[in-house]
């Protein structure tokens, strides 16, 4: 069994081989690798890391229709100009989904997606009553 005196002795000494182990100068210790198997890291290679995938929003994708469910209830023209505006009050000259805040496709595109309509492109000349203007 051990003291109290004897962990005190062993203690500056496991400090000490414990920093020496840790250090950088010190090469990796042989007794460590499997029997049979080089001693030297360098001989194991570590993979590369995978590489990073952009998260963009998925830029593919069916069209919304004008017959989808959720289109109709929000409202949903593929042009913005054929909203029903003694239906929907808040539309307003001059918006579509490409200026909208929850359009995602890329500026310029003809459609991309929007996540009221998870997994579907609407067109970039569209709009719906969820439309919110994109700040400049």
């Amino acid at each position: 069994m051990t003291t109290r005196r004897h962990f005190i002795w062993l203690l500056p000494a496991s400090g000490a081989a414990l920093l020496s182990a840790c250090s950088e100068s010190a090469p990796p210790p042989s007794a460590t690798a499997p029997e049979g198997a080089p001693a030297s890291s360098a001989e194991y290679p570590v993979p590369a890391p995978a590489p990073e995938v952009a998260q963009t929003p998925a830029t593919t994708g069916p069209m919304l229709e004008a017959s989808d469910p959720t289109a109709v209830a929000l409202g949903y023209v593929a042009v913005a100009a054929h909203a029903d505006k003694s239906k929907f009050p808040n539309f307003v000259e001059g918006s579509a989904c490409s200026n909208c805040t929850l359009y995602q496709g890329a500026i310029g595109s003809q459609a991309g997606p929007c996540p009221l309509f998870a997994g579907k492109q609407v067109a970039a000349a569209g709009w719906c009553a969820s439309y919110a203007r994109k700040a400049t």
